[in-house]
Formats: C-alpha cells, structure tokens, sequence
C-alpha cells in the first residue's frame, strides 16, 4: 500500500504505515526493561519496526518523553539496546520511535 500524506506530511490513517511492523504477541513474549529519567519497569513489546517498538504498559509516559529499551528476540538470542522518544500513546501503551541504536 502507497502512503498518502496529507497537507501537514503525516499518515492519513493509523493503519497507513512508512514502515513494516512485525507483531511480538506469540507463545514467547518479549519483555523489554525501559529506563526514563523517573523510573525503571518492564513492559511487553507488542511490535517492532526498523524504526520503533510498541509496549504494552500502563506506566504514565509523556509525549516527546526519551526512553531507554533492552529487549532479546528468543528466536535467535539477539539483543537490541535503544533510545528513542514517545511518539504514540493509547490506552494499552506507548509507541517508541528509535533515535539511537547501541551495540552490544
């Protein structure tokens, strides 16, 4: 599907992505641990893009907040470590947009 921007250059509709997301949901959950400048906690990610990660957390975060994630794929032991900033928040939880990826 071809996105369509509208005059102010964002997606028309939530369901209209730039990116391809892969859902995490499966029997092997992915948790990943977050870091802010107020709190650390843990939240399961929902999904994945190259360039953010949904979790699922009923922990209050803002708009533009930055946000620390490590997380594991269990299918093959890789570890993503990542900053980035609330870019989405829902009821369920947060969308992160990655700024800044780290190697192991």
């Amino acid at each position: 599907m071809a996105d369509s921007k509208n005059n102010s250059g964002s997606l028309n509709h939530i369901g209209e992505r730039k990116y391809a997301r892969k859902k995490m949901m499966g029997t092997d959950p992915i948790v990943a641990q977050c870091t802010t400048m107020d709190a650390t906690f843990q939240a399961r990610v929902q999904d994945v893009s190259s360039t953010g990660v949904f979790v699922i957390t009923s922990k209050k975060l803002d708009f533009g907040q930055e946000i620390a994630l490590t997380f594991t794929f269990p299918q093959n032991g890789q570890t993503i470590k990542a900053t980035g900033e609330v870019v989405r928040i829902t009821p369920e939880g947060v969308g992160v947009e990655i700024k800044l990826f780290f190697n192991e």
